[in-house]
């Protein structure tokens, strides 16, 4: 699971690569999107202790659907944080077959498109 969830990312970094023009510049924009979505999840606090207006995207979101899938597998039901999906495995691999289907035929478009 971890490994379909990271494969799934870089098909959004390679898309990200096609578009910006400099390293630099890449690395700026992956910050702007992997560091709210980091931050914003279970990894480092409970969702439960996040401000109301927060919990609701923070519990849907694929990084902490993904984090809570792999608690699972690894640590037992019993380390899942209560109201979550039931089935959080399937979720998880639900978003990571969403994100692969966006991004993966838009990074083969960008890369067959004809240099300017």
């Amino acid at each position: 699971m971890a490994l379909l969830f990271g494969y799934a990312w870089s098909w959004v970094m390679a898309a990200l690569g096609l578009v910006v023009r400099t390293p630099e510049a890449v690395q700026a924009a992956a910050y702007m999107g992997v560091f709210p979505l980091a931050f914003t999840s279970s990894v480092f606090v409970p969702v439960q202790t996040m401000p109301g207006w927060l919990q609701a995207f923070a519990a849907n979101q694929p990084v902490t659907v993904a984090t809570n899938a792999l608690r699972g597998l690894i640590l037992g039901q019993g380390a899942l944080p209560p109201g979550g999906p039931s089935r959080p495995g399937a979720a998880a691999l639900a978003w990571s077959a969403a994100i692969i289907a966006v991004f993966a035929p838009l990074a083969v478009r960008l890369y067959r498109r004809p240099s300017s």
